[in-house]
């Protein structure tokens, strides 16, 4: 990334127009214009809407957390393990093997509900595909003569 000339420094890549945002945001505030508020207000609603989801797509337990409950659940096993009689009947190793795969379970579930976009319960994209696939259809029924201006890799086509 280079300066700009204003010590500030420009991200390769963006549009121009998106670089320009901030000066219109400007020649707005400074005119009085009454839509300068309601753009802010909709900038902000979008940016707590980005961290809600930014917060909720990581996992919520950090990974020291869940390494500890591991061991514990080993050594909590290893000891009930150890303080079994010699002469162990199935009962006994059948009180052994149903808490440790219960609790082995429950550790597995909460890893898998933790991280929502991997795992066996996941967040798939075929919502968001399919809220694509409506937006793009709802414009090519508003506007039949006109193209969208980007490509479906979000590159600028149009000028």
């Amino acid at each position: 990334m280079a300066p700009d000339g204003r010590g500030r420094r420009e991200v390769p890549g963006r549009v121009d127009g998106v670089q320009r945002v901030p000066h219109h945001f400007k020649e707005l505030a400074h005119k009085d214009d009454a839509t300068f508020p309601l753009l802010v207000e909709a900038d902000d609603e979008r940016a707590k809407a980005r961290q809600t989801r930014i917060s909720e797509a990581s996992p919520a337990i950090p990974p020291f957390v869940y390494w500890f409950t591991v061991v514990a659940l080993a050594a909590t096993v290893g000891a009930f393990a150890f303080g079994l009689p010699r002469n162990r009947g199935p009962s006994h190793l059948t009180l052994l093997c149903v808490p440790a795969a219960l609790f082995t379970g429950s550790l597995l579930l909460i890893s898998d509900i933790d991280n929502p976009f991997v795992g066996r319960i996941r967040i798939t994209a075929d919502a968001m595909r399919q809220t694509a696939d409506d937006v793009a259809e709802d414009f090519a029924t508003d506007h039949p003569t006109s193209t969208l201006p980007c490509d479906a890799g979000g590159k600028r086509t149009t000028t």
